[in-house]
Order: C-alpha cells, then sequence, then structure tokens
C-alpha cells in the first residue's frame, strides 16, 4: 500500500444526482454527543444523522476526538455514547449503519492507549489520526512505525488544514510512504477554510495522494456547508471525477 496512489480519476458520469452518494460511507464526524467540540445533545446528534441521510450517505463511522489535554475519551466512553445513539435512531426509525471508532491525536496519552490496546479500529484495521496545528510532534516518524507494528493501518486526518504541511508536497508524500493513508475534508474543498488550503486540498487529489474524503461533521453550521457544497461545480466535478475508498469500508 506504501506510495500507492488511490484518488484515480475515473468516467464523469453527468447524470449524477447532485449528493455525495457515489462516496457511500462517511468516514470523519464528531456525532457522539457530549463528550468532545461536536454533538452536544442527542437531539443534535439525531438531526445531523438526518442530514447525513439527505445528503445522500448510507452509513458512517463516527470519530470522536480522543486526546489527552482537551479530551481524554476511552473506547469505553465512546461506545457508552455511541450505544445511547444507537437506541435513541432505532426509536426514530432511522435507517442508517452508524459504526463508532475515534480520531487520536498523536501525544502521550494515545500512545499509553495504544499500549494497552485501548483502541477502536475502523473495518481492516485502520485507524484515524491527527496531528496538533501546531506542529507535528518530533518523532512523528517513530509513532507511526509504532502502529504499523501492531498492525494497524493509519489514515491522516486533513492534512491540508495543517499549516505546516501547506505545499510542502514531499513531506506528505514521505509519510504516505510510512505507511499513512491520507483523508482530505469536503469542506477543505469549498473554501471553508480559506482559499489556500482549498486550493492545497485540491492539489493532493488530483496528484492522487487522497484515499478518503470525509465530512469531519461537527455541528448544524457544518452541515449547511455541506449543503451548500452540493452548489458547488467544481466540488462536483472533483467527487465525480476520482474514486476513493469511502464506499468500501464495510466491505473489509
Amino acid at each position: 500500500m506504501f506510495g500507492k496512489l488511490f484518488a484515480q480519476p475515473k468516467s464523469k458520469d453527468s447524470s449524477a444526482p447532485p449528493d455525495f452518494s457515489v462516496l457511500g460511507i462517511d468516514m470523519h464526524s464528531h456525532l457522539v454527543p457530549g463528550i468532545d467540540d461536536g454533538s452536544k445533545t442527542l437531539e443534535e446528534s439525531l438531526a445531523l444523522i438526518r442530514g447525513l441521510i439527505k445528503l445522500g450517505y448510507s452509513g458512517a463511522i463516527t470519530t470522536p476526538h480522543v486526546m489527552g489535554d482537551y479530551y481524554p475519551n476511552t473506547g469505553a466512553t465512546i461506545q457508552s455514547g455511541w450505544e445511547e445513539l444507537q437506541r435513541a435512531m432505532r426509536k426514530e426509525g432511522l435507517s442508517f449503519r452508524l459504526e463508532a471508532s475515534a480520531e487520536y491525536n498523536l501525544d502521550d496519552y494515545t500512545a499509553g492507549l495504544f499500549a494497552k490496546g485501548d483502541v477502536l479500529l475502523m473495518p481492516g484495521k485502520q485507524i484515524l489520526v491527527e496531528l496538533s496545528f501546531f506542529g507535528a510532534p518530533p518523532d512523528l516518524d517513530n509513532r507511526i512505525f509504532q502502529l504499523r507494528l501492531k498492525g494497524y493501518y493509519p489514515i491522516l486526518a486533513h492534512p491540508e488544514r495543517y499549516a505546516y504541511y501547506l505545499g510542502n508536497i514531499k513531506e506528505l508524500e514521505r509519510i504516505s510512504d510510512l505507511g499513512c493513508d491520507l483523508q482530505v475534508n469536503i469542506l477543505s474543498l469549498t473554501g471553508y477554510y480559506g482559499s489556500p488550503i482549498a486550493k492545497w486540498a485540491k492539489t493532493l487529489i488530483e496528484k492522487g495522494m487522497v484515499s478518503y474524503l470525509g465530512t469531519d461533521l461537527h455541528n448544524e453550521r457544518h452541515l449547511q456547508a455541506l449543503q451548500n457544497a452540493l452548489r458547488q461545480k467544481d466540488v462536483l466535478k472533483i467527487i465525480q471525477r476520482y474514486t476513493f475508498k469511502n464506499k468500501d469500508l464495510f466491505n473489509q
């Protein structure tokens, strides 16, 4: 898998509906209520899930933050919130497959969890990881290596948003060669985080370096922005032209 390009051009289907159904599965969101900076209440979580359904998604893997300084979640805290959300979804009659994993900040707290085996993996032993927005850990290579030694396949969340990687294609190629897939936020493509990030995200996709697209859905504001994205022809063109690995997640 190392160094392999995943976001490959595909033939354009001009009749494709204006939604995200071609992706099928969202693999980055914050829907478990009250445990990070995402959804605050059960009602908000249900509203966000209804929104994902309307956007064309058939399922999702929700990924609460796990980081020592702010959100010291564990597998148990995430599972408990996810189970409560599952019960509410059944009560509401929502036909939507929702699984739970996490977005692990590569800090000392999560290193301790990994050492104990307290980790919620995605299918295929994949694990979503993030870095500090202030800078990557100096031992990043070793942290990725340790995950690979355990048989895990890391996915780096939104590398386009890290200012210290902006325009640094060689560094992201190097990280990819260590065995790390890359996931870009759909909202990055829209300019939600600024035009330099939008341009950089599109460059990474065009160079075939991006394996997954994620909503990184936290709240109603993000949901509205995702709905607006469906009116941006350049965003739809990218989603329709390139093949991402989202749809195969539940087949692993």
